[in-house]
C-alpha cells in the first residue's frame, strides 16, 4: 500500500475527473446516465486513461515509478467497459467499476490466470527461501475496484475505492487473499 499510494491517489482523481466528464456529457445531450450504465463506464475510463497517459510517457513521475499502460501507442486503453490495465516495475494493476465490492467472475482463461497466484503468506516464504540476487519474480497481480454515487445536484464521487489481492479462482468464483477499503485512507494522506 505504501509504494502504490501516489499512483492509487492518481488512480483515484482521474476516476473522479472521469465521472465529471461523464456527467457533463450526459447533462449535454440531457441523457441519463442509469439508463446505460456501460456507457457511463467507458466515459470514465477514457477520461482516467488521458489523465493517466503522461505518467507512461516520461520516467520522471511524481510516485517514482515507470507506468506501463496497455499498448499507449495504439490508443488501446486497456479492458473492455470500465477497465484500465497499469503495469508498474512491480504490479499488475487492473481496475474495474464493481458496485458490491466483488471481482468480475473468472469466467475467461484470461482472468483465471491474473486471479491465479500464491497466497501472500506462501509468496512471502517462497520468496525468502528461493530468493537469488538478480532473479526476476512474477508481478503481483492486484485489483483495484470502484464505483460511484450519482446524487442529484452534488459533485460525483467515489463511494467505493478497493484494493483486492486474488489467489486464485474455483469455477467461476474467485478466491481472495485481501481486501482493503482505501477511500478513508488516502482522504487522511490528502488532509
Amino acid at each position: 500500500m505504501r509504494r502504490l499510494q501516489p499512483l492509487l491517489v492518481e488512480v483515484r482523481d482521474a476516476l473522479v475527473r472521469g465521472l465529471a466528464v461523464s456527467r457533463a456529457i450526459h447533462a449535454e445531450y440531457g441523457w441519463q446516465p442509469s439508463a446505460d450504465r456501460h456507457l457511463d463506464h467507458q466515459l470514465v475510463r477514457r477520461e482516467a486513461m488521458e489523465r493517466l497517459r503522461p505518467y507512461a510517457d516520461h520516467d520522471d513521475h511524481p510516485f517514482g515509478t515507470q507506468l506501463e499502460l496497455l499498448e499507449p501507442a495504439h490508443d488501446n486503453l486497456g479492458l473492455p467497459m470500465s477497465g484500465l490495465i497499469l503495469r508498474t516495475p512491480t504490479e499488475v494493476l487492473r481496475v474495474w467499476h464493481s458496485d458490491d465490492g466483488e471481482l468480475p467472475a473468472a469466467d475467461t482463461q484470461g482472468l483465471r490466470d491474473f486471479y491465479a497466484q500464491a497466497p501472500t503468506a506462501q509468496l512471502h516464504l517462497q520468496l525468502a527461501l528461493d530468493a537469488v540476487p538478480g532473479s526476476s519474480h512474477r508481478r503481483e497481480h492486484l485489483a483495484l475496484l470502484w464505483a460511484d454515487s450519482r446524487r442529484p445536484g452534488r459533485d460525483p464521487e467515489l463511494v467505493r475505492f478497493d484494493l483486492v489481492r486474488p489467489r486464485g479462482s474455483s469455477g467461476r468464483r474467485v478466491d481472495v487473499d485481501w481486501h482493503v477499503g482505501l477511500l478513508d485512507r488516502l482522504r487522511s494522506v490528502a488532509a
